[in-house]
């Protein structure tokens, strides 16, 4: 029986190394970069509570305010704090400005100050028909002043690039294409400014000069701390510029800087977070689709029709995915269906080797009949072996059994979470599919379910485990399970280092633990030990033997 769970165990072992060598160096550090992208969006209520409350001071401050132009001045601020965060309460101010602007203030100035940055709105939101209007109909370029001209010629210059990477939505307009307007801001923006160097790196991105576009571009992300709010969109386009070189690690972790940027400034209106869940949506579906959620309920709460479009046009991706994902469980399948005939294969032969054993010693206790001394001694290993035979079939039977149970059950469970996943697609109730995913609880039930399966099957095997185990250590320390309990965490341990798993990140791994964690637990039981706490793992060991 030993000798058949040495040989489980290095089949179980020899499939974990398979597995982990699939993940290189480059794979372990996006990984590391994603694990450290998900603290930000653990995080993300505390960011949106801290943005909410700012945004609450300015508005009480402002509706306190009597002066119609100190109010105009607070508005202009709330508005642009606002400005990637709520469509609609950035509207309110900005329209309410025009009303003090054009009532009390009767100043043209401040009303087309205002103007220009409703139109500004309206072309980030998508709305572009509006935002023709405001912009190209509504505003005197005569009446601007030098300030408000360069502002104006810079919003028609990013309305231009916007129309143009969003033309599946946009209505037909006859809107100057971006280049166009390039001669006119070097002219009118400062030069070495924030916005007349990204007009150079676009510019330098449109004719092929990365080298150049990757410098200027560093030069403007010097200039900002990564939790400033323009180091997101230095990131984003730093993330364009590493796409058209063609390196991708290099690119997705630039988008990953920019998604942390704008969680933490609390932005509702976003490319960044969508486009890390459109490329790690071959790789990761669950944490895609977390990403894809939280993206989904931004838009929503900013309540523009841009950002939700370019999320739904995902949702083919998401059903490909889960094919894919389909395909590759199955060949899963197929392989621990290999392995459970090769392991039925080892047991059957364990089994044979016995039973010729078993009659070997048979003719051999018929030939010394004659000797009771030897006779005794050659029916109590013949017995020994007998049990032996006995509990041998017993665990092949019981595992194989409870093996083929949970496969089966398995099996018919992502079946058939699948097919509700791929109906709910077809009918195009996205969200109802995002918040099943998100309360999924797949994997703890596989992690039980492996528990309770290690468990049964070592207990089997080391029947006298939990009182050897205890005996090694002091009274106080020693473990007193529940009636329906098997085995506990430490346990489990100290079972995988009888099973000769003494690498801590092995057992990590199987148990699904954190190697810290692993690491606190055997240091607390070996503190505990009876005897030199050295060479406590090799008593483990040896117990059963």
């Amino acid at each position: 029986m030993h000798t058949a769970g040495r040989i489980f165990f290095s089949c179980a072992a020899v499939v974990l190394a398979v597995a982990c060598s699939r993940f290189s160096r480059s794979d372990r550090e996006f990984r590391r970069q994603l694990f450290e992208l998900d603290g930000y969006v653990s995080a993300r209520e505390v960011y949106l509570a801290r943005k909410q409350d700012q945004m609450q001071a300015l508005t009480r401050l402002a509706r306190s305010t009597q002066d119609p132009l100190r109010r105009y001045e607070l508005e202009m601020n709330i508005a642009q704090e606002f400005f990637a965060f709520s469509f609609d309460s950035t509207q309110v101010y900005l329209k309410h400005c025009q009303e003090l602007a054009a009532g009390p203030l009767r100043n043209r100035d401040l009303y087309n100050q205002a103007t220009i940055g409703l139109g500004h709105l309206y072309a980030k939101a998508g709305n572009y028909m509006e935002a023709s209007q405001i912009l190209y109909g509504q505003i005197d370029t005569a009446e601007l002043t030098a300030s408000q001209m360069a502002e104006y010629q810079w919003i028609l210059y990013d309305f231009s690039k916007d129309l143009a990477g969003n033309s599946g939505v946009a209505e037909q307009l006859s809107i100057p294409p971006e280049a166009s307007f390039r001669p006119r801001l070097y002219e009118v923006l400062p030069k070495d400014s924030e916005r007349w160097r990204s007009v150079l790196r676009d510019d330098y991105i449109d004719h092929g000069q990365l080298e150049s576009a990757d410098s200027v571009n560093r030069l403007l992300l010097a200039t900002v701390r990564p939790e400033d709010r323009p180091f997101a969109i230095y990131a984003f386009f730093q993330s364009e510029i590493q796409e058209h070189w063609g390196n991708q690690p290099a690119r997705m972790e630039w988008l990953i800087k920019s998604a942390e940027c704008d969680l933490i400034n609390a932005v509702r209106d976003y490319a960044s977070l969508t486009m890390v869940a459109q490329n790690i949506l071959p790789l990761d579906v669950d944490r895609s689709f977390r990403y894809l959620r939280i993206a989904q309920e931004d838009a929503l709460q900013y309540n523009a029709k841009l950002r939700p479009w370019q999320i739904s046009r995902f949702l083919m991706e998401v059903e490909d995915a889960y094919a894919n994902r389909q395909l590759r469980q199955n060949k899963v399948s197929v392989i621990s269906s290999i392995l459970l005939a090769i392991l039925v294969a080892i047991l059957s032969l364990g089994t044979w080797v016995l039973i010729n054993r078993s009659r070997k010693l048979s003719r051999v206790r018929k030939e010394l009949e004659e000797s009771n001394n030897r006779l005794a001694i050659a029916n109590q290993e013949l017995s020994g072996l007998n049990r032996q035979i006995s509990k041998a079939d017993q665990v092949k039977e019981k595992y194989i059994i409870d093996f083929l149970e949970g496969l089966s059950a398995q099996v018919s469970m992502i079946r058939a979470e699948d097919n509700r996943f791929r109906n709910l697609l077809k009918q195009g109730k996205a969200d109802q599919l995002l918040k099943e995913l998100s309360i999924s609880g797949r994997s703890e039930k596989a992690r039980e379910e492996f528990y309770q399966t290690f468990d049964n099957t070592f207990l089997a095997m080391y029947p006298n485990f939990v009182e050897q185990f205890n005996a090694l250590l002091k009274e106080e320390a020693r473990f007193h399970l529940g009636k329906d309990e098997k085995l506990n965490t430490e346990l489990r341990i100290f079972a995988l280092i009888r099973l000769g798993v003494d690498d801590s990140k092995v057992i990590a791994t199987m148990l699904d633990y954190s190697v810290s964690t692993i690491y606190n637990y055997k240091v607390s039981v070996k503190n505990s030990a009876l005897g030199d706490r050295d060479t406590f793992e090799d008593r483990v060991k040896n117990i059963g033997k």
